[in-house]
């Protein structure tokens, strides 16, 4: 079987309709503002920072938080609660091996999950191996979906028993 791509699902809430105007914002304030307004928890990491400046044209909430990430260099992840927000220089790349994984369940989970850009999840088959890229948040989810699914190896069974006879001593004066 060869190298599968997963693909994204979209945030249920990026086709709201979503207009604001930005005069000269630092992005964390814009994008915390952004969750405020779609009651939506936002975890900005310590490495974003710049500035937003002149009006954004966007008429939903995913395209605007698109252009956000765009201009300033940044990366998301939506776990379906929480958005998470990096900067590009966090993205990072993660191998997990598979052994004694469900991999088609972990094929259905990352596809349901993978909500965000930029993204990737590669699940190579043939070395039992899934190639993650993305968000700090998003390897921490993948991790910890791996674990979730790896099923206990069964307990080896000895090929052979070995029988030893012998005697119960006792010992002298009792």
């Amino acid at each position: 079987m060869p190298d599968s791509p997963t693909l994204a699902a979209e945030a249920p809430w990026a086709d709201r309709e979503y207009r604001y105007i930005v005069i000269e914002q630092s992005v964390r304030d814009v994008l915390q503002e952004f969750g405020r307004n779609l009651s939506l928890p936002v975890e900005v990491s310590d490495a974003v920072d710049g500035e937003v400046r002149g009006d954004i044209r966007a008429s939903t909430a995913g395209e605007f938080l698109e252009q956000v990430c765009e201009s300033n260099g940044l990366g998301w992840f939506y776990d379906g609660y929480v958005l998470h927000v990096a900067a590009r220089q966090e993205l990072s790349r993660r191998r997990f091996e598979l052994t004694d994984v469900d991999v088609p369940r972990l094929r259905a989970e990352i596809t349901q999950a993978q909500v965000g850009k930029p993204l990737s999840a590669m699940i190579n088959a043939e070395h039992g191996s899934l190639e993650v890229m993305g968000p700090p948040a998003w390897i921490a989810d993948i991790a910890q979906r791996v674990e979730a699914l790896r099923q206990p190896s069964a307990p080896s069974i000895p090929a052979e028993v070995k029988v030893f006879r012998g005697s119960v001593a006792q010992p002298p004066g009792s």
